[in-house]
């Protein structure tokens, strides 16, 4: 007798003891052969798949089933089922339905509303939604109970983080981790420095608030920057119980997404738009100094050194300046745009936006500027391009390098932000202060 013979031959002898020998109507007698028809519905009542194997173990209050699946059912589900009673024929009826698994889940984690002694029961579900309500004592049921001795608490529904870890993938870091659980929220922290303790937790960045059935997540990291990446349940953070276990829900080692070149290979200068003459754009050519931030700017009258001025064209000047209003003195305050507000922006221009409030806004300039030129090593749209080289360009300023910010703010111009970008490459030339360094 093979295995599947012998297991379907077990659920039939536990059928019989069951039912009983009541006679039916239409009964063969000993020594006579059943009808063919007889025989078919024989076989279909002995076919009754279930798992094998089922385990309980007990980290009160908190119960964790385990089993195998069966090979019997393509395309079949589980229902696990909770009961005070041993689940029988008999107390079946009034067992809870818990939960419903797929083909090679073979677990679930149960935390009881109330102490007290509890069975279970692993029933099988086929394609068509109909159950296989048979219970074999230490294959799919427990036949002793499993007690619980108190209530849980917010840690024991918490779910546990483990096996995280980080891979660099073109323009983005993906984070794979498991969950103990679903049905939880989890929280992504990205930092600088390692997540040792509460102290660096509280200094790290929140990225997101994930649901915990998820197991992946893509961050738009800023390349070259190494970071450290910690993943934990949402409401231990806000309880200030976080167990920080490296290794499993923090990274051991930064990852960083690698640089790929130098910025000005992504520099895309386009045609100036269109202006009446006698007041030409001031052209930029798409070259630029190896070695440094300046860019090439060619044809410049006179090589840019002042001339004097015709002596008619002096008082012609000075009649038309006589009322004029007195240019006050540029003195800037640093200017964010509303899309660096939004909280509901993703992917790169959400790391652009963090950078801007993270830094720029407390008044960082040197790191506002090294993580915005790592930025523009990734793929951007020109309008993302255009409001990156617009924070660039006053993080220079406000950073004493007028030159570079001034070329940042003639690139930043060729797109929609001419009139935000006008006022300070006015104020530059206002102040001819090109004295700073690059």
């Amino acid at each position: 007798m093979n295995r599947r013979t012998s297991r379907f031959f077990l659920i039939f002898m536990i059928a019989v003891a069951v039912t009983g020998p009541s006679p039916l109507q239409g009964e063969t007698q000993p020594g006579e052969t059943p009808p063919r028809e007889q025989t078919d519905e024989a076989r279909q009542e002995v076919f009754a798949p279930f798992v094998s194997r089922l385990r309980v173990a007990l980290r009160d209050p908190q119960i964790r089933l385990t089993w195998r699946d069966s090979q019997d059912l393509p395309g079949g589900t589980y229902r696990i089922y909770r009961h005070t009673r041993e689940i029988t024929p008999e107390t079946f009826p009034g067992a809870q339905h818990l939960h419903t698994t797929y083909p090679g889940v073979e677990t679930y984690l149960d935390t009881p509303p109330e102490v007290g002694s509890y069975f279970y029961a692993v029933v099988a579900v086929d394609s068509e939604d109909q159950e296989f309500p048979v219970f074999v004592p230490f294959r799919n049921k427990t036949i002793r109970p499993v007690k619980v001795s108190r209530l849980d608490t917010e840690e024991d529904r918490a779910a546990r983080v483990y096996d995280l870890v980080a891979q660099p993938q073109d323009t983005v870091v993906v984070l794979r981790f498991t969950p103990s659980r679903g049905g939880r929220e989890l929280a992504i922290y990205r930092s600088l420095k390692p997540l040792t303790d509460d102290t660096a937790l509280a200094e790290a960045t929140l990225l997101e608030r994930i649901d915990s059935d998820t197991r992946r997540f893509v961050d738009h990291a800023i390349p070259g920057v190494a970071y450290y990446y910690g993943v934990f349940d949402t409401s231990l953070v806000e309880r200030g119980s976080v167990e920080i276990v490296p290794g499993s829900n923090v990274l051991r080692e930064s990852t960083e997404i690698p640089l790929r070149g130098t910025i000005h290979s992504h520099l895309r200068l386009t045609s100036p738009p269109k202006r009446p003459a006698p007041l030409p754009m001031l052209e930029l050519s798409s070259e630029a100094v190896p070695g440094s931030h300046r860019l090439i700017v060619r044809d410049i009258p006179y090589q840019g050194q002042p001339q004097e001025l015709h002596p008619e064209t002096r008082r012609s000047l000075a009649r038309l300046l006589e009322d004029a209003p007195r240019d006050q003195l540029f003195n800037p305050i640093p200017r964010i745009l509303p899309q660096e507000r939004d909280s509901a922006t993703e992917g790169t221009e959400r790391t652009v936006a963090q950078v801007i409030t993270g830094h720029f806004e407390k008044g960082d300039y040197a790191r506002t500027t090294e993580l915005l030129r790592n930025i523009l090593e990734l793929p951007l749209s020109q309008d993302l391009e255009h409001r990156v080289r617009f924070y660039l360009g006053q993080a220079l300023y406000f950073d004493g390098r007028r030159e570079p910010a001034f070329a940042e703010f003639l690139l930043a111009a060729r797109g929609p932000l001419s009139q935000e970008v006008r006022p300070w490459t006015e104020g530059i030339l206002q102040r001819r202060t090109f004295q700073g360094g690059s």
